[in-house]
C-alpha cells in the first residue's frame, strides 16, 4: 500500500510539473514574434501533446491513490481470507455473490488504469515521431543548404584553377565591363 501511495504521489507530482512547464513554454511561443510558421506548429503541437501525457499521467496517479484510499485493496485482500460458513446443500451465502461483483468492478477499473496507461505510452511515441520528423525536415534543409554552399564553392575553385592555367588571363574587373566612356570603333 506504501509503495502504491509513493507512485501515486509521484505520478501526480511529475504530471503537475511537467504540465506547468508545457503551458509555460506555450506562453513564451506566444510572446515569439520572429519563429517561422513550422516552428511556431511544431512547438505548439508538442507542448499540446505532452500537456496530455502530463495530464493521463496526473490521472493515473490519481487513480492509484484512489484504489488505496478508499479501501479498494483492503478489501480485495478481505475476500480470500473470508469463510464461507455455508454447507453444499443449503443456500448460498449472499456475500460472494457482492464480492464477486466487487472483483469485477476492481477488474473493470484496473483495466482502465491499464488503458490509460496504454494511451499515455501512445502519447508519448507519437510525440517521438513527431520529433524525429521535424528534425529530420530541419536536417535535410540544413544538409541542400550545405550542398549549395559546396557546389558554389566547387564552381569558384574551378574558376580559379581554369585562371590559373592561363596566365595572360586576368579576371575581369567591374570597370571593364561598365566602361562607356570610348565610343566602340
Amino acid at each position: 500500500m506504501v509503495y502504491g501511495l509513493i507512485l501515486a504521489a509521484v505520478l501526480v507530482l511529475v504530471g503537475s510539473v511537467m504540465i506547468a512547464r508545457q503551458r509555460k513554454a506555450l506562453r513564451a511561443l506566444a510572446d515569439e514574434p520572429f519563429l517561422p510558421d513550422e516552428d511556431r506548429a511544431y512547438r505548439r503541437g508538442q507542448a499540446r501533446r505532452r500537456v496530455a501525457t502530463s495530464g493521463l499521467l496526473a490521472l493515473l496517479g490519481v487513480l492509484i491513490a484512489n484504489y488505496y484510499v478508499s479501501g479498494m485493496d483492503a478489501r480485495m485482500d478481505a475476500i480470500p481470507e473470508r469463510k464461507v460458513g455455508a454447507a453444499p446443500d443449503t443456500e448460498p451465502d449472499p456475500r460472494t455473490d457482492e464480492d464477486r461483483q466487487f472483483t469485477r468492478i476492481v477488474g473493470f477499473y484496473w483495466i482502465g488504469v491499464m488503458g490509460l496507461v496504454f494511451v499515455a505510452v501512445c502519447l508519448a511515441v507519437v510525440d517521438f515521431w513527431a520529433t524525429r520528423k521535424y528534425w529530420m525536415a530541419r536536417y535535410k534543409e540544413l544538409k541542400a543548404d550545405h550542398e549549395v554552399k559546396l557546389q558554389r564553392d566547387l564552381a569558384v575553385y574551378r574558376q580559379q584553377k581554369l585562371n590559373a592555367r592561363a596566365p595572360g588571363l586576368k579576371p575581369p574587373s567591374v570597370s571593364d565591363d561598365t566602361s562607356i566612356d570610348e565610343p566602340p570603333v
